[in-house]
């Protein structure tokens, strides 16, 4: 009797699934194809700043066409009801922004439908990096204990903002005497939080964290915790202009933020001619444009904060090898504004190096 049921039950089975499978086929063969779309460019396709792209779009049902649109986010290249099977255009991309560019093409149907289908362009710098070499002017002691993630100058004095949970370290704010690299006031976080990057606007600290989606802000004299925003994604370095925070979250985007609300106002991606440059890291704001490590990478690169072209790039590979001891990675970028001294340290590094730079 168990075995008929059996039977009966596996033969329904296969009834249904024979059923949907078929009715499934007739949907797909079916289906009606889109009126009009992309031959080119074909998706992701990359060009230099300046560099002319062909774009062309197949009308494939013209009859079902009332009206169809080609724009990018700032230009229409074309709008009406095509009289060609093939419509085809020579772009140039001197106007197009850095970094992501998205092609649109929108199909207006006689059914009152709209159809969009999209290409993204991704637009290279047309600039090549100014080369420049680290040259180590002076050393200082640093603590080996800090897993440093951001380094900043207040005037004199010397903040650090370190990273670190459970068995991995501590994350902290300090103020540290340069000279001596000794710790003269600290702030420790919860243990559920790891430190991030830092920057000082006005009287406050502010300190992003990695994972925990909080950045928290301090009295930069007593250190004392004022307020605390949240945020989506990652939060890795952070730097101002005096007016804006500036922020990295580990990808190529650097983010603009006011200070008041922690909203993004505007983003950047960035880019130099070779490609766009991941893992931005700790920054810092100097003379009108952005320094950025490159995390794992012994290089420093310098960003136009107004396109993210990448202007110029700081060979740190030598400071790496003679300095690096039993540290980890190049991390941490100072700016002393009133000297225009120059800064660098790394994580768990026994120094701070003041530097110059030298055009390769």
């Amino acid at each position: 009797m168990k075995l008929a049921s059996f039977y009966l039950l596996s033969l329904s089975v296969l009834t249904i699934l024979l059923f949907s499978c078929t009715g499934e086929e007739e949907n797909i063969s079916h289906r009606t194809p889109m009126p009009a779309r992309f031959e080119l460019p074909f998706n992701n396709t990359s060009a230099q700043r300046g560099q002319t792209i062909r774009v062309e779009v197949e009308i494939q049902d013209a009859q079902q066409v009332k009206e169809l649109t080609i724009s990018t986010k700032d230009t229409v290249i074309y709008k009406g009801k095509p009289k060609k099977k093939k419509l085809s255009y020579e772009i140039n991309t001197s106007n197009w922004h850095i970094g992501t560019n998205q092609l649109t093409l929108e199909t207006n149907t006689i059914d009152g439908k709209i159809k969009r289908s999209h290409r993204i362009v991704k637009i290279l710098s047309d600039v090549y990096p100014q080369e420049y070499s680290a040259e180590v002017l002076e050393v200082y002691p640093h603590q080996t204990s800090s897993y440093t993630q951001g380094l900043e100058f207040d005037g004199d004095q010397l903040y650090e903002g370190t990273g670190g949970r459970g068995s991995t370290g501590v994350s902290m704010i300090l103020k540290v005497d340069l000279k001596t690299g000794k710790t003269q006031q600290e702030k420790t976080l919860e243990e559920n939080y790891f430190g991030e990057g830092i920057t000082i606007l006005g009287d406050h600290i502010f300190q992003l964290t990695w994972q925990e989606h909080t950045c928290f802000v301090y009295d930069k004299n007593t250190l004392e915790e004022l307020k605390k925003f949240t945020y989506s994604g990652e939060g890795w370095g952070l730097c101002n202009n005096g007016k804006q925070l500036i922020m990295s979250d580990g990808s190529e985007r650097i983010h603009f933020i006011n200070p008041k609300t922690f909203r993004i106002q505007r983003t950047i991606e960035v880019y130099s001619n070779e490609g766009p440059i991941k893992g931005l890291n700790e920054l810092e704001y100097i003379e009108g444009n952005i320094y950025a490590n490159v995390y794992t990478k012994n290089y420093i690169v310098i960003i136009d904060p107004a396109t993210g072209i990448v202007t110029g790039k700081i060979d740190a590979s030598l400071l790496a090898l003679d300095f690096k001891k039993t540290g980890e990675v190049l991390n941490g970028i100072a700016y002393k504004k009133s000297e225009k001294e120059f800064f660098v340290t790394g994580k768990n590094w026994p120094n701070v190096l003041e530097i110059g730079l030298v055009k390769q």
